[in-house]
């Protein structure tokens, strides 16, 4: 095989099993006739595989959270503002985390300021656009706050503070909310 081949995801899993099981990967992967040289270029972009890779089973609850911890981490690093990672993973768990774990928003300030020259520094602003773009995803019928914070690129916290500070922006939130329940034949 050559440096660029991958494993399949039957591969992939027999060796993930092989390694749950206690196999030392050299073993696993002569095995399985895999060249370690393939299972180094799968686990580039299997994240599975790479947390077999550092001996955890990547099926484990707790994995998940840290999977979306290094996937937030990731994107700060190519230089996505930290609201627009938030979007992109499609979580708003981030702020807590940071809030909770003073080591992961150590990280994420490193990691942010690391790639600040290539990246974008400002910050994704409430701007009058992105408020119309809010409004009038917030005034169709099912819609919900985030998907409409979403649609217009910012996140739920942005939009929270926005009402918290502003009457007539919370105001426009709650007749854009009543539209949308008359749109869908709820009573207001």
């Amino acid at each position: 095989m050559t440096d660029t081949a991958r494993l399949t995801a039957r591969q992939t899993n027999r060796l993930i099993t092989a390694l749950r099981h206690g196999q030392a990967l050299d073993l696993a992967a002569a095995d399985l006739g895999l060249s370690l040289t393939t299972v180094w270029a799968t686990a580039r972009t299997d994240t599975r595989l790479t947390i077999a890779l550092a001996g955890r089973d990547p099926d484990a609850p707790e994995e998940h959270g840290r999977t979306l911890r290094a996937d937030f981490l990731r994107l700060l690093a190519l230089g996505v503002p930290p609201s627009r990672a938030e979007l992109i993973l499609g979580s708003t768990s981030f702020s807590g985390w940071r809030g909770d774990d003073p080591a992961f928003a150590q990280a994420c300030d490193a990691v942010s300021d690391s790639a600040a020259p290539y990246g974008h520094t400002g910050q994704i602003r409430l701007t009058p656009a992105r408020v119309a773009r809010f409004l009038e995803a917030l005034g169709k019928p099912k819609a919900t706050l985030v998907a409409a914070a979403a649609a217009a690129g910012v996140t739920p916290a942005a939009i929270y503070q926005r009402r918290r500070r502003d009457e007539a922006f919370a105001k426009a939130m709650d007749e854009a909310r009543a539209m949308a329940r008359s749109r869908s034949g709820q009573p207001g």
